[in-house]
């Protein structure tokens, strides 16, 4: 690349150069850095990088506001010329310009919305460390972390940490494995297969429609909206298909179709999903129905449940999840988020009507934009004007103006590159209004519970509304020194630390920011409710859950097989129609003797042999001879029952020459041995040699005629050259009998 006037400096095109693994002559200086192949992960890695060749600190929109190389160039003030050093200018790096947008035509700072306004009657919640409302609130005035490491019940860290997953931490709710099917007039099996979000949510509407004084029954038949931001676990992995309700009880429909069901709502009915904003993007569609007079009263809510690892392994290939176990939202050490679950409720009523009503008002919902950041640099690159736009917009139509906001309840996920961005593009709007500093607190929840996902932002609405009932600003954790990346004391914000007096000099305002994976921003301004007249309708007592375990544990993983030394996953099975697979109870080794007669293919010896099988015997194995090459060479004691374990079987191995060939051991069908009197359906059951070697032959599988590889796998055994006299593990896992 030659460099002329306008053109990156060599350092800078060396940067990009090393990290996108494209020779510097390739490098086109007007290229955008989305054709380049730069995407959010590798931005802070360039920030990182670029820092360290100008020895200040970069603001990370300006890569995103200046997308090629010639434009990064003139914005860092050294196009054209060489080495970094010669940029002298403020510590912090920001040379953006940013030009005010004409005003939407929303009301303007200072005009009322005009009968426009949402009351929150009811609320309820279940969050790590924190049942209902009032713990929560305890909690965060207190400066509690909910973070623990993840429970040995969800999944096992062991397995994946380090390695495959960068974090082992995340927030929890307890006894999610318990529910109170009678409560809610279900069955056994139909509370059993019930997926866990849907549990959750269920309890809060219950919860939240007491807290607002309303029996369950009070507005049955009413048109009543439901609308819930919420993701599905894995939990439908457990249940299989099934038949009646019981069949119905993972699908995400159901989050919000069981409430209407539960309480006989009339109104508009939906699950939304735009991922981290979903349960703010739920309160948006709730109160347009409220105004528009489709629902009279709206249950809005949000639930998501971490039951396993997958979401984990996801956010550790993307390099999202914080390694330490904390998040450090707008602090120096940003690394990234920690996951955590629950539920949270809100039941909201036009404010006009609610005061008709004599319902008691937890707080006022002034207004709530939503949009998308449209095409970035990557499906998951910010877009700061996009951030920017639906604040402006949020704020225009509350009729608020950016000095009346006290509180700002960050999306705040801990992120190097997203923090500074958020605060970016909220000066960006205040700015317009106001140059006044630090008159504003801010704060992420996630601090405090993890980042609940699809709940996160109903997390930050519950905060905010307790915060403004409480007329205190809690505490965010773990900001300590704030991110270099941006300059808070030149901003209206300052990271709150501490629990204090909220003190205004009018009523008090607060906004809520929640900003989806994939695009999709939601802003929400809320105040603070001053009566004029008390309400007439009180709370009622919490409803009382009587709960008990109605779980379907994760199935156990497949049994291992050893080939070359090394572990593969898989189970070892006899052809099994309509049965789940399962092996035995554990009980002491009951030594057998049994000849086994000839050469066997695989090198099992030509004369006697004496084994032994560890755990009870497996259902439905035969109780006498066996067809094949091994006669009467397995124990004829029946099994005890279906169970849990697994049987190794140990069995001498000699040398094989190298031109024997791969057979089966041993086939035979199923006897009359078994637990309670019977064995279990389904042809032969072959066992056959493994692929590689063993004493020197080089052994392939042999599948057993009509069985799939996923019914009925074959044995593998460990390729072990020479091996003479030691001790082979075979270890098997046979189908559960079904009474």
């Amino acid at each position: 690349m030659i460099l002329g006037e306008g053109e990156p400096p060599a350092w800078l095109v060396g940067v990009f150069s090393e990290l996108l693994g494209i020779a510097a002559g390739e490098l086109d200086s007007t290229a955008l850095f989305e054709d380049l192949g730069v995407e959010s992960v590798m931005l802070a890695e360039l920030i990182t990088a670029i820092e360290g060749r100008l020895g200040r600190r970069l603001e990370p929109g300006t890569l995103l506001e200046n997308p090629t190389l010639r434009e990064l160039a003139r914005a860092l003030g050294v196009a054209g010329v060489g080495p970094a050093a010669v940029v002298e200018s403020d510590p912090l790096v920001s040379t953006v310009e940013r030009p005010t947008p004409p005003a939407p035509d929303l009301p303007r700072p200072g005009q009322a919305p005009g009968g426009r306004e949402i009351a929150v009657i009811g609320m309820a919640c279940r969050f790590p460390d924190a049942p209902d409302v009032e713990a929560f609130w305890r909690n965060l005035a207190a400066k509690r972390c909910s973070v623990t490491e993840v429970p040995g019940s969800r999944w096992d860290t062991a397995e994946f940490y380090p390695g495959t997953a960068t974090s082992k931490w995340g927030a929890f709710v307890d006894g999610i494995e318990d529910f109170d099917a009678e409560y809610f007039g279900m069955g056994a099996e139909e509370a059993t297969c019930l997926d866990p979000t849907i549990r959750l949510f269920l309890e809060g509407t219950a919860a939240a429609l007491a807290d607002a004084g309303y029996g369950e029954r009070e507005l049955w038949g009413r048109d009543v909206g439901v609308f819930v931001g919420a993701r599905m676990s894995n939990y439908r992995e457990r249940t299989g298909a099934r038949g009646g309700a019981a069949g119905m009880g993972t699908d995400q429909n159901f989050v919000a179709a069981r409430v209407s069901h539960q309480f006989n709502f009339h109104g508009p009915n939906m699950v939304v999903d735009s991922a981290c904003s979903s349960s703010l993007v739920g309160i948006q569609l709730a109160c347009r129905s409220l105004l528009d007079g489709e629902s009279e009263v709206a249950v809005a809510g949000g639930v998501d449940v971490l039951l396993d690892e997958q979401p984990y392994l996801e956010f550790s290939a993307a390099g999202a999840l914080s390694p330490d176990g904390r998040c450090f939202t707008f602090d120096e050490r940003a690394n990234g988020f920690v996951p955590g679950e629950g539920c949270g409720v809100l039941l909201l009523k036009t404010l006009d009507r609610a005061l008709r009503d004599g319902d008691r008002v937890h707080a006022v919902i002034r207004a709530v934009a939503v949009n998308n950041d449209g095409h970035t640099m990557g499906l998951t690159t910010p877009n700061p004007a996009a951030q920017a736009k639906v604040v402006q917009r949020a704020l225009d139509a509350s009729g608020l103006g950016a000095r009346d906001i006290g509180l700002v309840e960050a999306h705040g996920t801990g992120t190097m590159i997203g923090d500074p961005i958020e605060v970016r593009a909220l000066t960006d709007v205040y700015r317009r209004t106001t140059a006044d500093t630090a008159f504003c607190a801010i704060g992420s929840v996630k601090s405090n519970i993890g980042h609940l996902l699809s709940a996160a932002g109903m997390a930050g609405v519950l905060k905010v509304v307790l915060a403004l009932k409480h007329r205190q600003l809690p505490p965010t954790l773990f900001c300590e020194t704030p991110n270099p990346r941006f300059d808070f004391a030149a901003s209206p914000f300052t990271p709150n630390t501490e629990l204090r007096a909220w003190e205004s000099a009018g009523p008090r305002a607060a906004a809520v920011s929640a900003f989806g994976l994939g695009g999709t921003n939601a802003h929400l301004i809320a105040t603070e409710h001053v009566p004029t007249t008390p309400p007439t309708r009180e709370p009622l007592p919490a409803p009382v859950f009587r709960r008990t375990r109605h779980w379907l544990d994760r199935p156990q993983p497949p049994t291992p097989q050893r080939q070359g030394g090394t572990v593969q996953a898989g189970p070892v099975v006899g052809r099994q129609e309509a049965q789940t697979r399962a092996a035995w109870p554990q009980a002491p080794v009951t030594p057998v003797t049994g000849p086994v007669e000839g050469t066997s293919p695989v090198g099992f010896p030509a004369a006697s042999a004496s084994w032994s099988a560890e755990g009870a015997l497996p259902v439905g194995f035969p109780a006498g001879q066996a067809e094949g090459a091994s006669p009467g060479g397995f124990p004829s004691a029946p099994a005890s029952g279906p169970g849990e374990g697994v049987l190794p079987v140990r069995l001498p191995v000699a040398p094989v020459s190298a031109s024997a060939p791969a057979a089966p051991v041993a086939s035979w069908s199923p006897g009359a041995g078994g637990a309670d009197g019977g064995s279990p359906p389904g042809g032969a059951v072959v066992f056959a040699g493994a692929a590689g070697q063993v004493g020197g032959a080089q052994l392939n599988p042999v599948q057993p005629g009509g069985a799939s590889a996923q019914d009925s796998p074959v044995v593998e055994l460990p390729a072990q050259g020479g091996l003479t006299a030691s001790l082979l593990t075979l270890t098997f896992a046979h189908p559960r009998a079904e009474g």
